[in-house]
């Protein structure tokens, strides 16, 4: 009992020299939960007064979402934890660092591990009021204006782990920081490099290999820390925030969570060894432990060195000779400031040379590694064997993706998640195939995104460029394109298990047109859509353009589109069946008048007129009048004359995937305006549709009439 009372005595008596700490942190919570509450909330009734809500329902759903922005997962809490660890963990300990009161401290008849109890529990005990009073504040607030409910206390209770851990982990850092130097300055930057070092280190060795593995990607698997703890509560903020309720946020959240608990565990062992183990007279210097000195100035003049390279070869226009100098000048600059900093010294500048000697050898390697490819990065193609799966992204074809709670994501990771190639030769040989290419004499090199799952459980992500006009590639991608494992990890319409019910609307274009179909027809649209699918190949997307594009409308935003090919004989029928069908070709009698512009770029050419991107443009600079603009626009308005034009155009509002660019005439471009008494169904709200004609079949007497004649 008498011990119990005494480290409770020792508790209130810590916490009385910790009253300012106090303050700052209550005061921090109070204000960012009261405040973000009220404008949260008061945002919503101006939405209110506006009338931009049509329903009370849709008012309540409104403010209770504000309420669980407010008290939930709020990325504007993170500052004020990262602060509040550092403020807390640093002042608990800051005697550590004046050598008197270490003196003092010791001679007082209590052991080092209640000392270190009473001040480590007390950091904790100090954020806990600060924040719970905090939330209690904005819940209260919330409630008032009738913005509280299960879901928000829900969130609000799960964020409240999610913070507390977040902030024990940057706690233990800084705890580990203060144990390992003796000075705040030092600390801080202790305490920074802990937080930061991981991420830091990470980004310039994926800035290394964008500059020199030309097969490096980060489409299938990022570059992402493993241990950082601010990486992942930025990355995983917005996720866990728009997650459907509670329960997925928490699905999210949690696996996170024991990361960090096992992260901050870690830190804390090490700052109660350091403790432990710190000598006293370690007070007022820069670093407790001598033996980490060298460490820790090669451990980071390494990243320093690498980003100041980094730096230099962006602003010289990649010279490679340049990001050498910088970063050895940026490894010799640290390492002097190192030494200067850790003897509060300038003659010590170049002190302990051999450890510095160390940091310059191993950031030479690095480099060397990078640039002559030491380790096969780019030549890395595993063997068929060890291959359990592949998914492969080909240029070219884009959609929208979401998951069951309407959240969009990425197409790597669709993909990743839904592609299992185990036919895995044909990826293979491509990428054989590519090994020794020259991109520059390809007839149309594309990016190929490849992910290898290997059947150790490792997975490599490769980046290949290949040509798609080379008869060899084309037969090796209609190898992959023709399996279902490739077209179920593209298409999400194929496998998509989203009920119709809430389908908003069917729409049918093929650029001007847009026929609505009634959504009780989506059932036959797929099944038709899907048979026509069968004949799906590379060849097919290649050397033909789609006739329209189906669009399935969810909601207000979602949307999935269906590619509709003419030879889709299934698909077509169903349409016009349907009355939506509407063939590419216009007929003339719709149009009042096409607009033909030629940009003769070839003049452009001629006088190396070209823009930012190396490519030509229609504007000429010549000394006399500054610039020639050889752009010719003639409009046609004889019905004779457009019926010439339309069979050989195109709409340039239909996306073609992995089409052949060069089929379109990128030198003309076509505005066709349609009649206003038409009863073609085009779309009411657009002026024009734009229109490209077929590669080589401009009629003669729209090449006359756009002739450039220097006038």
């Amino acid at each position: 009992m008498t011990s119990k009372n005494s480290f409770l005595a020792s508790c209130r008596e810590n916490q009385k020299r910790r009253v300012w700490v106090w303050i700052v942190a209550v005061l921090s919570q109070l204000l960012l939960y009261g405040g973000m509450t009220m404008i949260y909330l008061s945002r919503i009734r101006g939405f209110q007064e506006a009338g931009s809500f049509r329903t009370p329902a849709e008012f309540q759903q409104a403010i209770c979402q504000a309420a669980r922005d407010a008290l939930g997962f709020s990325d504007n809490l993170y500052g004020t934890i990262f602060l509040l660890a550092a403020i807390i963990g640093m002042q608990g300990f800051s005697y550590l660092f004046d050598r008197k009161k270490v003196d003092m401290y010791h001679s007082v008849p209590v052991s080092k591990d209640r000392r270190f109890a009473v001040v480590y529990l007390n950091g904790i005990v100090i954020y806990l009021v600060a924040n719970l009073s905090g939330l209690a504040l904005g819940t209260v607030i919330a409630a008032a204006q009738g913005a509280v409910n299960m879901e928000v206390l829900a969130n609000a209770g799960l964020a409240f782990v999610w913070n507390l851990f977040l902030f024990l982990a940057f706690y233990h850092m800084m705890m580990l920081a203060v144990m390992l130097t003796g000075n705040r300055f030092v600390t801080v930057c202790a305490y920074l490099t802990f937080v930061l070092y991981e991420y830091g280190l990470q980004t310039q060795i994926s800035a290394l290999k964008r500059i020199f593995f030309n097969t490096y990607s980060e489409y299938y698997l990022g570059a992402e820390p493993k241990l950082s703890v601010i990486y992942d509560c930025t990355l995983h903020i917005w996720n866990i925030k728009n997650a459907q309720d509670a329960a997925a946020a928490a699905a999210i959240a949690m696996p996170i969570v024991a990361k960090w608990i096992l992260i901050g565990t870690a830190f804390l062992a090490l700052s109660y060894l350091a403790y432990k183990k710190r000598p006293s007279e370690a007070a007022g210097s820069a670093v407790a432990f001598p033996l980490l000195k060298p460490v820790a100035k090669v451990a980071v003049a390494i990243p320093v060195a690498l980003l100041a390279g980094r730096m230099v070869y962006d602003t010289s226009y990649e010279n490679e000779l340049l990001q050498i100098a910088g970063m050895l000048a940026g490894g010799l600059i640290f390492c002097a400031a190192a030494e200067v900093l850790f003897d509060f010294d300038i003659r010590s500048i170049f002190r302990h040379l051999p450890s510095s000697g160390v940091a310059l050898a191993g950031i030479l390697a690095i480099f060397c590694i990078f640039k002559w490819d030491i380790f096969g990065y780019d030549s890395y193609i595993p063997a068929q064997n060890k291959v359990e799966s592949i998914a492969i992204s080909a240029d070219g074809y884009y959609d929208n993706y979401w998951d069951e709670n309407r959240q969009y994501f990425s197409q790597g990771e669709f993909e990743k998640e839904n592609m299992f190639l185990t036919d895995v030769s044909p990826v293979l040989a491509l990428a054989e195939s590519v090994k020794e290419a020259d991109t520059e004499q390809m007839g149309d090199a594309r990016p190929v995104q490849i992910l290898y799952r290997l059947k150790s459980g490792r997975m490599a992500a490769r980046m290949i460029r290949v040509d798609y006009d080379d008869p060899g590639t084309e037969e090796l991608l209609n190898q992959i394109f023709r399996t279902d494992a490739f077209k179920k990890g593209v298409f999400q319409g194929i496998t998509d298990e989203t009920s119709y019910a809430d389908l908003a609307r069917i729409t049918y274009s093929n650029g001007p047109a847009r026929a609505v179909i009634p959504v009780e027809e989506a059932g036959t649209l797929r099944e038709a859509w899907l048979k026509d699918m069968e004949q799906f190949d590379f060849t097919l997307v290649r050397h033909n353009r789609p006739c329209g594009i189906l669009y399935f409308h969810y909601g207000d935003y979602n949307q999935r589109q269906w590619v509709v090919y003419d030879s889709f004989e299934n698909t077509v029928s169903a349409l016009k069946k349907l009355e939506a069908y509407y063939p590419m070709e216009l007929d003339a009698a719709d149009i009042e008048s096409v607009t033909v512009t030629c940009y003769h770029n070839e003049l452009a050419q001629q006088d190396n007129a070209v823009d930012y991107d190396m490519q030509p443009r229609a504007v000429a600079e010549t000394w006399d009048a500054g610039y020639t603009d050889y752009t010719v626009s003639e409009t046609f308005y004889e019905e004779e004359q457009i019926a010439q034009i339309l069979p050989h155009i195109y709409c340039s509002w239909i996306d073609a995937p992995w089409a052949d660019y060069k089929d379109l005439d990128d030198n003309y471009s076509l505005e066709i305006v349609f009649k206003r008494d038409s009863t073609y169904p085009y779309q009411r709200d657009n002026y024009y549709f734009a229109y490209s004609f077929y590669a080589g079949q401009v009629p003669d007497f729209v090449a006359e009439a756009t002739a450039y004649t220097g006038e």
